[in-house]
């Protein structure tokens, strides 16, 4: 089983994680936050908007709902095998396009944006400040950045065993780059010069196929490494088995958005 982690190399576990893409993209609270982000940056017909680690699009497109054929929303993500589906879906539309790119070298002249945004892209990042520098380089003056992103490491996770689901939850937080980088956005932000900065906070609850495609991967892989014992690890994954059977199973998400002027 693939990791969340894996999107540090996606296309080394493409189809895992198109398929962990398509799951997230139709669920209606994800749906919800981004129409949220949507209402943030102040979108207006004939924007054109950067989406920073576009994956499959599924956050581009209703972006080019947004600002209409005559704008442009622009999807950059360094997955090859991610870009060529989100190409496959746009079907030549106007106003929509997708590159392979990196985050800290975006291939757009200086300024050609009204909006660039980002949306958990910076739990992967190595160099974030970096790629707010190139959300701003290619966003005219006056112009918005929009950054959005989710604490691992804060996930709450109903269980009758607390320090266990705790400790498990630490260990899938310590397999990415930047397991808090929700709570580090507003800090980011003022240090690479954003102005007028507005900070919003929302949660958001997954179900349990969830669950299992975000977390179980990263805890197999941690017992085959011995990092923790497999029993600790059956004995979680068991246990959330259990209250998904009984109807009790809940985990929710934060998720901190981020906007400021360039």
């Amino acid at each position: 089983m693939a990791e969340m982690s894996n999107f540090t190399r996606p296309d080394t576990a493409a189809a895992y994680l198109i398929d962990f893409l398509q799951f997230l993209d139709n669920h209606a609270e994800i749906k919800n936050l981004r129409a949220e982000c949507i209402k943030r940056m102040n979108l207006v017909i004939g924007n054109k908007v950067l989406d920073l680690g576009c994956g499959i699009g599924g956050a581009t497109f209703p972006i080019a709902d947004a600002i209409g054929p005559t704008g442009l929303a622009a999807g950059i993500d360094i997955s090859s095998a991610m870009i060529a589906v989100a190409n496959r879906r746009a079907c030549n539309r106007s106003g929509l396009e997708f590159r392979v790119g990196d985050a800290c070298a975006v291939p757009y002249p200086d300024e050609l944006f009204d909006v660039a945004r980002t949306e958990r892209l910076f739990l992967y990042l190595i160099d974030r400040l970096a790629a707010i520098h190139e959300m701003k380089r290619v966003v005219k003056k006056g112009g918005r950045v929009c950054l959005m992103d989710t604490d691992v490491d804060s996930t709450a996770i109903y269980s009758k065993k607390p320090a266990l689901t705790r400790k498990m939850t630490s260990i899938v937080a310590a397999s990415m780059p930047n397991p808090n980088s929700g709570r580090e956005l507003p800090a980011l932000a003022r240090e690479a010069g954003l102005r007028d900065i507005q900070i919003d906070t929302f949660a958001a609850s997954t179900p349990y196929e969830f669950f299992l495609r975000a977390m179980a991967g990263s805890l197999s892989k941690a017992a085959e490494d011995g990092i923790v014992p497999r029993s600790e690890v059956e004995e979680c994954l068991a246990e959330q088995a259990s209250l998904h059977a009984s109807g009790d199973f809940f985990q929710v998400w934060s998720f901190v958005v981020v906007t400021g002027t360039v």
